[in-house]
């Protein structure tokens, strides 16, 4: 197999952005949110539960020297990246999420306990997909680390003949100018079950996580700490907000596998017992497995840099959500995948690149939303391994998980529909959202209604293809109220009220369901262009208008697709080539924002294809293509092939599997059953 791998610079992302200096059309966008990616270069498998990287407690993943930035100049916790152990369970892309976990803190010393958490310098630094290692300053140690789908496993080479380990427990999220835990551990207790075995159980962010470790090449026995107590006996009971965990001396190489479950110790212990192969054999299964998964996308550009942008972008799309199959803390079923952080984030790109490609992966998600909605009554907004998902960003947006479920449906995700429809519905009236959609006029947040009304729009396509035209007439009486939101003398969105991560003007510019009509409401396709036109700064703007925020921030990434709808392709190849050249490059710095959870990588990836998904329709958008050929081993076993004839940005031709397509759009339905894109371009502007 090709070695996608290799093209993969894992540290993509990981710190503030640094971007060449922007020309031309994307000199007039606006970043409004963190100006860091986030991304963490942590050992992980594709989807895995376990990620395992260095740890000093910046924001947001605990990699780096950042402090939180949320929008504006960056601060940083120390003049550059600190050590202070190898943690687990990191995120990888998010802003200000409330959790950050960060658990199982691995750290060398040498004699002293109190310094295996202090912050140091490192070095030697390296990582590639599945693995991470760096070197300790404090202690010369080797810390290597890679994963399997039942542990993370870790390998600590002293430069001395011995050393000591201290494995923190109760790490709960991240340092803050040096206050401490975000999120400190409440109750735990440590058993000593062997020589070198320990289990543990702590509730940490409100819910029971299950620890086992196991070690060789440990000398003496394992120790418990409980603050600066260490004692030998084979179980303990800890307090709430301690510092607790296992220590242990070795000889000059330990070995250190951990397993976690949010499900039991049972299934932490089994995880342990099942975890058999050695170091370097997970190490290079990890590295073959990436392997796979990046084969998924096979493609060619004409410029060699963009090889290394490309697939270290698919790489950290496919990090998040996390498979915890047979753990579910929440309901009983089997299927349960974890982070989802958030939605908001995730469902516009990231959802319908995972559900194109992967089905396995595909099939857990959407039956996670439904065992959720099942137990709880409502959509999730925020999955993660806490106690309060309710109540975690129910803020940014309305009903999203819909639109997740619709974009399964047409890529043929196997799950049962109709539940998942009548689990739509039942979050629209138990919570109150119909009745919020009917009084637009009283509603606080009007892209709620948008949220809320194009869901609707979409369940109702779902529902009649199925027969359940009863359930679709429910949604069509919600989906039918679009037009309240928005303003027949401007052709916006009203402006009234908040707006979440921008103003009217980022929410004007959806894809949404009835888009034909919403553009009539503006005054036809050239006065639409007038106002997108302003929103992207083709034209000079007025002072009442909001501006593009140039994938900064995932509010409005998709909207330079809208002028499809508007019969000017050109405006969208103008947008994206800038974007290329000005807003995506390699390296630390290399994104223009919070990745979240994948959702931007995964949109540079969808540009670079020249293809993009209208969230919750069967539509596929032609973009401009930055590969020459791509080849797309899709979920179903077909091959869908996109090849770019000639040079310029703009598409002279569209012709799939032969048929020439004057509208330049086609069904996701139509692409997974595999065939050829063939577009020609130009280097003018296509009058259509």
């Amino acid at each position: 197999m090709k070695d996608y791998c290799s093209y993969v610079n894992v540290f993509q992302g990981c710190g503030e952005i640094n971007l060449p200096k922007a020309e031309r059309i994307a000199s007039r966008w606006k970043f409004i949110k963190g100006l860091c990616g986030n991304n963490t270069p942590a050992a992980s498998l594709p989807f895995g539960k376990i990620n395992a990287g260095c740890f000093c407690g910046g924001y947001s993943s605990g990699y780096g020297n950042l402090k939180k930035n949320t929008h504006g100049k960056i601060e940083r916790l120390f003049d550059k990246n600190k050590f202070r152990g190898i943690s687990h369970l990191q995120n990888d892309g998010t802003g200000d999420i409330g959790v950050f976990y960060n658990y199982a803190v691995v750290s060398p010393y040498l004699n002293n306990p109190e310094e295996a958490s202090q912050p140091r310098d490192f070095y030697d630094e390296t990582a590639q997909p599945g693995y991470y290692a760096c070197r300790d300053s404090l202690t010369g140690a080797l810390c290597e680390v890679t994963v399997t789908r039942l542990c993370a496993m870790h390998r600590i080479t002293f430069g001395a003949d011995e050393g000591s380990i201290f494995v923190d427990f109760s790490n709960d999220g991240l340092y803050e100018d040096g206050k401490g835990l975000h999120f400190p551990a409440g109750k735990a207790e440590i058993k000593i079950t062997a020589e070198n075995e320990a289990e543990i159980s702590a509730v940490l962010h409100g819910i029971p996580v299950y620890f086992c470790i196991k070690a060789s090449g440990i000398k003496g026995a394992l120790k418990i700490r409980d603050n600066n107590t260490f004692t030998e006996s084979e179980n303990s009971e800890i307090p709430e907000n301690h510092c607790f965990g296992i220590a242990f001396d070795t000889y000059k190489c330990a070995e250190i596998s951990i397993s976690i479950s949010p499900k039991s110790i049972e299934k932490a212990r089994l995880d342990i017992k099942e975890n058999v192969v050695d170091f370097d054999t997970a190490k290079s299964m990890a590295y073959d497995e990436w392997n796979r998964y990046l084969s998924a996308i096979d493609v060619r550009f004409d410029d060699q840099k963009d090889y290394e942008i490309f697939y270290s972008n698919l790489y950290h799309s496919l990090t998040k959500p996390c498979d915890f199959y047979g753990e579910s803390f929440i309901y009983d079923d089997d299927d349960f995948v974890s982070d989802f952080a958030t939605l908001w984030d995730q469902y516009k790109t990231a959802f319908p690149l995972h559900f194109t490609f992967w089905s396995d992966i595909s099939s857990k998600i959407v039956r996670t939303i439904i065992n959720y909605a099942d137990k709880t009554g409502s959509l999730p907004h925020t999955l993660m391994l806490c106690s309060d998902n309710e109540k975690l960003s129910t803020n940014q947006a309305r009903m999203l998980a819909a639109f997740t479920i619709a974009d399964a449906y047409y890529r043929s995700v196997d799950f049962d529909v109709e539940k998942a429809l009548r689990a739509v519905y039942g979050d629209l009236v138990s919570n109150g959202f119909d009745k919020a959609a009917k009084n637009a006029e009283k509603a606080d947040n009007l892209s709620f209604v948008v949220d809320i009304t194009d869901a609707c729009a979409a369940c109702a396509d779902v529902a009649e293809e199925i027969g359940e035209t009863a359930l679709a007439a429910e949604f069509r009486k919600t989906a039918d109220l679009w037009s309240a939101a928005y303003d027949e003398k401007t052709g916006l969105i009203k402006d009234k009220g908040t707006f979440y991560e921008g103003t009217a003007w980022n929410y004007s510019f959806r894809l949404i369901h009835s888009v034909d009509e919403r553009i009539r409401l503006a005054g036809g396709k050239e006065n639409f262009c007038r106002l997108a036109d302003k929103f992207f700064g083709f034209t000079d703007q007025d002072e009442n208008a909001s501006v593009f925020e140039g994938f900064n921030n995932e509010t409005d990434m998709e909207t330079p697709y809208i002028y499809h709808f508007a019969g000017r392709h050109d405006r969208i190849s103008e947008i994206i080539s800038a974007s290329f050249e000005f807003i995506f490059t390699s390296g630390r710095g290399g994104l223009p924002g919070n990745n979240d959870s994948g959702g931007l990588s995964s949109c540079y990836i969808w540009n670079a294809l020249g293809i993009f998904p209208v969230s919750g329709q069967d539509v596929m958008i032609i973009g401009y293509p930055l590969c020459r050929k791509s080849v797309l081993s899709l979920a179903g076993r077909k091959n869908f092939t996109i090849i770019k004839n000639g040079n310029g940005i703009y598409i002279d031709k569209a012709e799939l599997n032969g048929n020439e397509l004057k509208s330049l759009s086609f069904s996701v339905r139509e692409m997974i059953k595999g065939g050829t894109l063939e577009l020609t371009m130009s280097e003018k502007p296509i009058k259509r």
